[in-house]
C-alpha cells in the first residue's frame, strides 16, 4: 500500500515496534477488512522491526457467532472487557487488539456501555501492561470519546488505517513468522482466494467489487419504487372494481358503459401482469371507440403504452404515449392543459408517457412528465397530496441518483424525513413510507462511499418498517441483502454471511404475488447475486457461478412480470458481466463478451443520460478489451478506448467507485 493510508499504517507498526510498556493507539479502521490487513501487516512487520518474541491478542466479539441480533453486555464482556483487564500472566506483556472494526450501528449502545465501564477500570491497566490498540470504524470514535474521557485523554497515537486491495486480491494469510505468536479471541486467519478464474483472480475479485460499488443496489433490484407513480393506479386495480373509472375521472358523456368495462377489464388484466391480454383488449377497443370519446381513448392509449412497454417495446410504448399526450393537449414540463379534460386522466396520460421515457432512457423526459404531474397533485386535495407526493418525491430521488445528480440529490433529502412546518404534505404520516424513504437513503450513501452510514440506514428500515403495506411485502428482505452487500464492500465477510442465510420471513399472504408480483423476484434475484459475490470474494468461483446461474433464472421469471423495464435490463447486464468474468478463455466467452458491450450500450440509449448503465457499459467494454488482449487481437486497444471515452462523463460527480472506474479505464489504454 502507498500513500498517505498505507503510511499511517506504517506510522502505528513502527510506534507499537518502539514501544516496551503499555501505550495505548487508536486505529479508525475503514472497513473490517482493512482491520484483517492491519493484523496481518503486524505479524509479518513486527519482527522484522527487532520484536519478535510479542504476542498478539485479537478480543474480537463477532467470530463465531451463530445470531445477527446486536451484541449483548456479557458479550462484550467475557469476550473482551474480561480478557483486556485480567489476562493470564504469560499474555500480560502483550500487544491487545480490541476489534470494533464489524460493529454495526445497533452495536452502538453496547460498545458505549463496555467504553464506559472500561473507564471506570481504567487503573488496571499501567506500566506492567503491554500495548493496546483500539480498531474502531470512524462512527464510534466520537462514541468512545465521550463514553471514557479519561481513556482517551491517554491515548498515545491515532492513525486512519484504510484497506490495502492488493492485498485482499493476492489471497492474504495471516500466521506466525518468526517466534512471534498470535493468540485470538477471532480470527487467526483469513480466506485466501484460490480460485481457477482466468487472469489474475485478486484482479477479477477486485473488479467484481469496484461494480458492485458503482451501481446502486436500487438501480438494479429497485426500479418499482421508480415506477411506483406511474403504475400505482394499476397496481390497485385489482380491487377497485367501478371505483377505478371514477378515481381517474373519466367523464365522457359519450363512452359507453360496456367500453368502460372493457377498460376496467384492461386495468385487471395489467395489474395482474397478462401484458399480452391487455394489449389485444385495448387494441380492440381503439379501433371500437367513438371519436368523440376523448377522455376514455387517452386512457386506453396509455393503458395500451404500459402493456407494450412492459413487453420490452419501449419505443412503441412512446407512439401511444405522445397520441394520449395529444388527445389531452398537456405541454410537459407544467405548461398546463387547455383541453377539457378531468384532472384523472390527464394524470393518467401523464404517467404512462413517463414510464415509456424512462424505459426509453430519455430520463431527462420523464422528469418534465413527472414535473407536470407533481403540479397537478399539488393543486389536488390535501389527503391526496400526503399519500401521492412522498412516492414522487423517492422516485424523483432515484431518477437523479440515476442521471448523477448526487449532490442534487444530498442536498433533497432531508426534506423526505424532516420537512418542516412549511411542507407537512410532502410526508406521510406511515412509519413504512420513512423505513422506504431511509433505504432510498441508504442507496445514496452507498453510492457516496458511506458505508457506515449506509448500514445505519438500513438498520434503522428495518426497526421502523415492522410493518410493512402488502404491496411492499419484499423491501424488508432485499434491505437485508443490501445491508449485506454493504459489508462485503467493507471487509466483513462473516456478518455478511449471517445476513444472507438468514431464514426468509414467514410465508406470505395467499395474496401476495397478486399484490406485489414482481418483489419476490426481485429480492430473491438480488439475494442470488449477493450471495455470488460473497462467493468470489472468499475464494468460491465454483460457488459463485451457481448463485449467479440462479440470479439469472430469477431475473428471467422477473421480466415476465415487471412492469419496469430498465432496472431489469441492468440486473440482467450485471449478472452476465459476473458469470462471463468466471469463464475460461476461448472464443465462446470472447462472443459473449462483445455481445454484452453492445448490449450495455443499447440499454444506455440515444441520450446516454442513464450513468447506470453508463458504468455497466464501461465495465462490458472494459472486459470484452480484456479478452481481445488476451487472445492476441488488435482491436484490444480501440475497445479499451472506448471504455474510456464512456467513463469520462462519470468522474467528478461525488460517486469514489465512479472516479476509480474512470481511473481504470484510462490505465487500460
Amino acid at each position: 500500500m502507498t500513500g498517505a493510508a498505507g503510511g499511517e499504517r506504517s506510522r502505528l507498526i513502527r510506534a507499537l515496534a518502539l514501544s516496551r510498556r503499555f501505550h495505548l493507539y487508536l486505529a479508525r479502521c475503514a472497513s473490517p477488512r482493512a482491520a484483517d490487513q492491519l493484523v496481518a501487516k503486524l505479524l509479518a512487520e513486527l519482527p522484522q522491526l527487532g520484536r519478535a518474541d510479542v504476542h498478539l491478542v485479537r478480543l474480537e466479539p463477532y467470530s463465531g457467532r451463530i445470531s445477527d441480533t446486536p451484541l449483548t453486555d456479557g458479550e462484550l464482556a467475557d469476550r473482551v472487557l474480561l480478557p483486556l483487564l485480567d489476562p493470564p500472566e504469560e499474555l500480560r506483556g502483550a500487544i491487545h487488539l480490541v476489534d470494533a472494526s464489524r460493529a454495526t450501528y445497533r452495536d452502538t449502545a453496547a460498545w458505549a456501555r463496555f467504553f464506559s465501564l472500561w473507564n471506570e477500570k481504567r487503573n488496571v491497566l499501567g506500566p506492567s501492561r503491554g500495548e493496546v490498540v483500539v480498531m474502531l470504524p470512524a462512527a464510534l470514535a466520537p462514541v468512545f470519546a465521550a463514553a471514557a474521557p479519561d481513556v482517551w485523554s491517554i491515548r498515545s497515537g491515532e492513525y486512519v488505517i484504510e484497506e490495502d486491495g492488493s492485498a485482499r486480491g493476492a489471497g492474504l494469510e495471516v500466521s506466525a513468522q518468526g517466534s512471534i505468536s498470535f493468540v485470538g479471541v477471532a480470527r487467526g486467519v483469513l480466506p485466501s482466494l484460490s480460485a481457477t478464474v482466468p487472469g489474475n483472480v485478486g484482479g477479477r475479485v477486485d473488479d467484481a467489487l469496484l461494480l458492485f460499488r458503482a451501481v446502486s443496489p436500487l438501480a438494479l433490484f429497485g426500479g418499482d419504487l421508480v415506477v411506483r407513480p406511474w403504475v400505482d393506479d394499476l397496481l390497485a386495480a385489482r380491487w377497485a372494481g367501478d371505483l377505478l373509472i371514477e378515481q381517474r375521472g373519466l367523464s365522457d358523456v359519450e363512452a359507453s358503459i360496456e367500453a368502460q368495462r372493457e377498460l376496467r377489464r384492461a386495468d385487471a388484466m395489467l395489474a395482474e401482469r397478462s401484458f399480452h391480454a391487455a394489449e389485444e383488449l385495448l387494441v380492440g377497443l381503439l379501433e371500437r371507440a367513438d371519436a368523440g370519446s376523448t377522455e376514455l381513448t387517452a386512457v386506453a392509449l396509455s393503458d395500451l403504452s404500459i402493456a407494450v412497454a412492459a413487453q420490452d417495446r419501449a419505443a412503441e410504448a412512446a407512439v401511444h404515449g405522445r397520441r394520449a399526450l395529444s388527445l389531452v393537449n398537456v405541454e410537459p414540463g407544467g405548461a398546463g392543459v387547455s383541453a377539457a379534460v378531468s384532472p384523472g386522466v390527464t394524470a393518467c396520460v401523464l404517467r404512462a408517457n413517463a414510464l415509456a421515457q424512462w424505459c426509453l432512457g430519455h430520463l431527462e423526459d420523464a422528469e418534465q412528465l413527472d414535473q407536470t404531474l407533481a403540479a397537478g397533485i399539488e393543486a389536488s386535495a390535501e389527503a391526496a397530496r400526503r399519500l401521492l407526493l412522498p412516492v414522487v418525491a423517492r422516485s424523483r430521488l432515484l431518477r437523479l441518483l440515476e442521471r448523477g445528480h448526487v449532490v442534487a440529490v444530498r442536498e433533497q433529502v432531508p426534506g423526505l424525513l424532516d420537512p418542516g412546518p412549511q411542507a407537512g404534505s410532502l410526508r406521510s404520516s406511515s412509519v413504512a413510507a420513512d423505513a422506504i424513504t431511509r433505504g432510498v437513503i441508504a442507496d445514496l450513501e452507498f453510492l457516496s462511499g458511506h458505508l457506515d452510514s449506509s448500514i445505519r440506514e438500513h438498520e434503522r428500515a428495518l426497526v421502523e418498517g415492522t410493518t410493512w403495506p402488502d404491496e411492499h411485502a419484499s423491501l424488508p428482505r432485499r434491505g437485508e441483502v443490501a445491508m449485506a452487500l454493504v459489508e462485503i464492500v467493507r471487509g466483513n465477510e462473516e456478518r455478511a454471511s449471517k445476513l444472507l442465510g438468514r431464514p426468509r420471513a414467514p410465508p406470505a399472504p395467499s395474496d401476495w404475488g397478486e399484490l406485489e408480483p414482481e418483489g419476490g423476484f426481485r429480492a430473491e434475484a438480488f439475494h442470488a447475486v449477493t450471495s455470488g459475490l460473497l462467493a468470489m470474494v472468499t475464494g468460491d468461483p465454483g460457488g459463485a457461478s451457481t448463485w449467479f446461474e440462479r440470479a439469472r433464472g430469477l431475473v428471467a421469471d422477473w421480466g415476465r412480470c415487471g412492469l419496469d423495464r430498465r432496472s431489469r435490463f441492468r440486473a440482467q447486464l450485471l449478472v452476465e458481466l459476473l458469470r462471463t468474468s468466471l469463464e475460461p478463455e476461448g472464443d465462446r466467452v470472447l462472443a459473449s463478451a462483445r455481445d454484452l458491450a453492445h448490449e450495455a450500450e443499447a440499454l444506455l440509449g440515444s441520450t446516454a443520460e442513464d450513468h447506470m448503465s453508463r458504468v455497466l457499459a464501461v465495465a462490458a467494454n472494459r472486459e470484452h478489451a480484456r479478452r481481445l488482449a488476451r487472445a492476441g487481437a488488435g482491436d484490444a486497444r480501440s475497445v479499451a478506448q472506448r471504455a474510456a471515452t464512456l467513463a469520462r462523463p462519470l468522474g467528478g460527480l461525488g460517486v469514489p467507485a465512479w472516479d476509480e472506474l474512470l481511473r481504470a479505464a484510462e490505465r487500460s489504454l
